[in-house]
Order: C-alpha cells, then sequence, then structure tokens
C-alpha cells in the first residue's frame, strides 16, 4: 500500500503542476519562442501520460480500483462513484483532446513550419479547452482522493 500512496500523491502533484506549465508554455508563444512551447507541451504531456500508465497499472496489479478504496466507508456510496466516474471521463476527454492536438500540431508544424491561420484559432480553442480540462482533472481527482483516502 505505501507503494500505492507514493504513487498516487506522485500523480496528484504532477496533475496538480500540468495545467500551470501548460499555461507557461503559452506565455511563450507571445514572446515569439515557440520551440520552446513545442517541447515543454511534448514534455509535460509525456510525463502525464506515463504517470497515469503507472497509476493504472498499479491500480490494475492491486486488484482494481475498488481494492484501492474498500477501506473508504464511501466506496460505494452513489455520489462518490458519480464523482469517480465524471473524474475519469474527465481526464480521459483532457488526454484524448491533448494527444490529437499534439500530434495535429507536430504534422501541421513539420510540414510547413508554421501554422495557417485557421489553424491557429483552432489550436488556440483546443489548448484552452485542454488547460480547462487540466484544472478539472486535477481538482477533481484531489476531491476523489480525499474522499476515498483521506476522510
Amino acid at each position: 500500500m505505501k507503494t500505492t500512496l507514493t504513487i498516487l500523491i506522485g500523480m496528484l502533484v504532477l496533475s496538480t503542476i500540468a495545467p500551470f506549465v501548460s499555461i507557461y508554455a503559452i506565455s511563450l508563444i507571445r514572446k515569439r519562442e515557440h520551440a520552446k512551447h513545442i517541447r515543454i507541451q511534448k514534455t509535460i504531456f509525456w510525463i502525464c501520460v506515463i504517470g497515469v500508465l503507472i497509476l493504472e497499472l498499479r491500480i490494475r496489479f492491486s486488484g482494481g480500483s475498488g481494492s484501492l478504496i474498500i477501506n473508504s466507508k464511501y466506496s460505494d456510496a452513489p455520489f462518490f462513484i458519480f464523482l469517480l466516474r465524471a473524474h475519469i471521463i474527465g481526464a480521459v476527454a483532457t488526454y484524448i483532446i491533448w494527444a490529437t492536438m499534439i500530434f495535429w500540431s507536430n504534422k501541421k508544424f513539420k510540414k510547413k513550419q508554421t501554422f495557417p491561420k485557421q489553424f491557429s484559432k483552432i489550436h488556440k480553442k483546443l489548448g484552452y479547452t485542454t488547460i480547462a480540462g487540466l484544472f478539472y482533472t486535477a481538482i477533481s481527482a484531489w476531491i476523489v482522493c480525499a474522499i476515498a483516502f483521506f476522510i
């Protein structure tokens, strides 16, 4: 359980930091530091993906998510199940949007070394959607963990 708690806390910290790192990366665009923006976004994305994979593997090897929260008095509570599902759906949607944007942007950028104006508008909207999703993921993760492990 000690390893699981360490992984869980590590992922909580990573989830909390990710939206702020992404906001910093956006600030680099205004300074015309596009290469640095790209590098930071890709790096934080892959670190988060690896963190999620480690957490998911630990959950699976522990017997599934139910085995981790079995000691919580709220594990069967409808509101907790709803919060857990809402967190998972929001996190998965955020990571899908983020991944799509990174891979799509990478393809477009490699082709022309610049972004067409229309794509930039879409990129900006998806970027802000991703940051909102990262904040949602972090906040909902803290709430789920607080209810499951600390309350």
